[in-house]
């Protein structure tokens, strides 16, 4: 039998990131297990419950439009000697292995009661809810990050305020099985740690 603390140790450490090319083509995730993780990720630290996530879920139709969206600010943003034909092509492929994407938006508390950094941070957390969740409901998937996500053209087309900050997007789909990735490594903890006793 295993102890409290062996299982969120196992939870914790079996958290993983599935890309697109590691979902299955044709993934379709029931829209009630999405709103569960959402809710889930609801339940993450807030100083002052500010509760400064906010989520634009994208679905049917709406995940192509998302990904065509992204393709066009890939190619306004990226440089010439950075852009590759290939990513460019990538994005009208995609939407067929996505179930759902979440936009995840950290929104300015109005009364900016606390340093934006805290709004920031606890929907950091409000996404390791999520990814917390995604063995327990048999789906899969990675926050996307990156130029796009922080671009103006795409704070433009997700019709963010001034002071909110897109986090990422949240990318879900069913694992395809035959894709494996390497174990994930972590730096001891020991070299990443101080104590100060006195």
């Amino acid at each position: 039998m295993t102890t409290k603390a062996e299982n969120i140790e196992n939870w914790i450490r079996n958290r993983k990131s599935t890309f697109v090319n590691g979902l299955k083509k044709g993934s379709k995730i029931d829209d009630s297990i999405v709103e569960k993780l959402l809710e889930n990720a609801s339940w993450a630290p807030s100083h002052g419950l500010v509760q400064a996530w906010n989520f634009k879920v994208f679905t049917g139709d709406a995940v192509k439009r998302f990904f065509s969206v992204q393709q066009k600010i890939y190619k306004e943003i990226t440089p010439a000697d950075k852009y590759m034909d290939f990513k460019y092509e990538a994005y009208s492929e995609k939407h067929e292995r996505v179930s759902h994407i979440i936009a995840v938006i950290a929104q300015r508390d109005k009364y900016k009661r606390f340093p934006k950094q805290e709004d920031v941070a606890s929907v950091a957390c409000a996404v390791e809810n999520m990814y917390l969740s995604l063995q327990a409901y048999d789906i899969a998937g990675y926050l996307s990050t990156g130029g796009i996500c922080y671009s103006q053209q795409m704070r433009d087309f997700l019709e963010l305020g001034t002071e909110d900050e897109p986090i990422g997007f949240f990318i879900l789909g069913e694992a395809d099985e035959s894709v494996q990735r390497p174990p994930r490594m972590r730096i001891p903890v020991a070299e990443k740690t101080e104590w100060i006793r006195e």
